[in-house]
């Protein structure tokens, strides 16, 4: 039975996963918990790396620097400054972010968790869960990965005591519930020994699950199944819209609206040097002919009966990444998938530390490095956006303060104010 992947109180899935699929997955946990040698102990066993990238033996921690050294990936509106890498089984490709445990480089942490659809928590099973694995799971769930793993490590280390294990689960569980977070399991491993990491072990005979390699497998991403067909044009070449789904579905036919302009018919859906297609995916990257003239880049496009919210006035939340943080009433921008948007922070409802609970009262001081705030940010012009839950592309952003300065990362919660259609 498989585990679907789902953005807190977003839409149901469809029922059959696709057989080749990608999934994306975060690994994440305080630093010395043995993260970066569990990525490599999966990349090793599945044939992913060869033993002539090692060039630390792996008695001597070598699995740990497999991922040093690869190039980084740009996704989107934000460089990774996180190691990615894809392992493939015979059914499924994986795309592996290993995510810094350093408070210091919690931008990272927060960018490679938004590309994530599923997470791995590495706990040592000595140590348990500290702050900064408490942090980690709050921005997870923030950024709408609230399908997680717990990776109990160190077993070795432990002589595969199932006592030291049922407590680091029991406490990672807690967590989980606390923060909103569907713990799908807790496997106990050894990334240096390769104890349950790919394969069963015979010195766990008290763990009766799957071991890690098949516990991801079980998790299929959350897709187009429920999600809105969003379509972002991009580029204008010789009468084709070139564009991307963002979520959702497109199939020929299909009649595409957005603001202020007539309903436009998709007639043909082209992928480069290929026949055309049928229907496109979320994530495709297509050529597009409409009917009526091609629509301007940056141009948001949906169906008529599901559109995107529209309006000036948000309500976000954002994780500050500035280390000298912000204030209400600065101005900003929130750039994101499609047009950037400017306005101003018109109020701060709350903040509060990433790695501590929500607060009931309101505080409306200035936001510091590491908390989460609740905003109010009252746009320049009306905009078209969706909830993170409904369309994660839209509903994720970057916050600058207008130039070249980051503030932090954040979702849309809800989109009201003045609505010019």
């Amino acid at each position: 039975m498989t585990t679907p992947v789902l953005p807190e109180g977003g839409p149901t899935p469809a029922a059959t996963a696709r057989d080749a699929d990608t999934l994306r997955v975060a690994f994440v946990g305080e630093v010395d918990h043995g993260k970066s040698t569990l990525l490599g102990r999966l990349l090793l066993d599945t044939g992913s790396v060869t033993t002539d990238r090692l060039e630390v033996p792996v008695a001597d921690g070598g699995l740990a620097f497999l991922l040093d050294g690869l190039t980084e990936e740009r996704a989107d509106l934000f460089t990774l400054d996180t190691a990615s890498a894809v392992l493939e089984t015979g059914s499924r490709r994986y795309v592996l972010i290993d995510v810094p445990g350093h408070a210091e480089l919690l931008v990272n942490m927060a960018t490679g968790a938004s590309r994530a659809e599923a997470a791995v928590i590495v706990v040592d099973c000595r140590e348990r869960a500290a702050e900064q694995t408490r942090r980690h799971m709050r921005v997870l769930a923030m950024m709408g990965v609230t399908a997680v793993v717990c990776a109990i490590t160190k077993m070795d280390l432990a002589g595969w005591a199932e006592a030291e294990f049922h407590t680091a689960a029991r406490q990672v569980a807690a967590l989980a519930d606390e923060i909103g977070l569907t713990l799908v399991a807790a496997v106990p491993v050894s990334a240096m020994t390769g104890d349950n990491v790919t394969a069963a072990s015979t010195r766990l005979p008290w763990y009766a699950g799957r071991p890690l390699l098949d516990t991801l497998a079980d998790l299929t991403p959350w897709g187009d199944g429920g999600a809105p067909l969003r379509v972002e044009a991009q580029d204008v070449v010789e009468g084709r819209v070139l564009a991307r789904v963002l979520s959702g579905a497109l199939r020929t036919g299909d009649r595409l609206v957005a603001p202020g302009e007539d309903a436009r018919t998709a007639l043909r859906i082209e992928r480069f040097g290929e026949p055309p297609q049928e229907s496109a995916a979320t994530g495709d990257n297509i050529g597009l002919v409409l009917s009526g003239p091609p629509c301007a880049p940056g141009t948001l496009l949906a169906p008529s009966d599901r559109r995107p919210l529209r309006g000036d006035r948000w309500r976000v939340r954002v994780l500050c990444t500035a280390e000298d943080g912000f204030a209400e009433g600065a101005r900003c921008t929130l750039r994101r998938a499609g047009a950037d948007l400017t306005g101003r922070i018109a109020r701060v409802e709350r903040h509060w530390d990433s790695a501590r609970r929500a607060p009931a009262a309101t505080d409306r001081g200035p936001v510091r490095f590491s908390e989460v705030a609740e905003l109010t940010v009252l746009l320049d012009r009306p905009a078209d956006g969706d909830d993170v839950r409904v369309c994660a592309p839209l509903g994720r952003f970057m916050l600058t303060d207008g130039a070249a300065r980051i503030l932090g990362l954040g979702i849309v919660d809800e989109i009201a104010g003045e609505d010019r259609r």
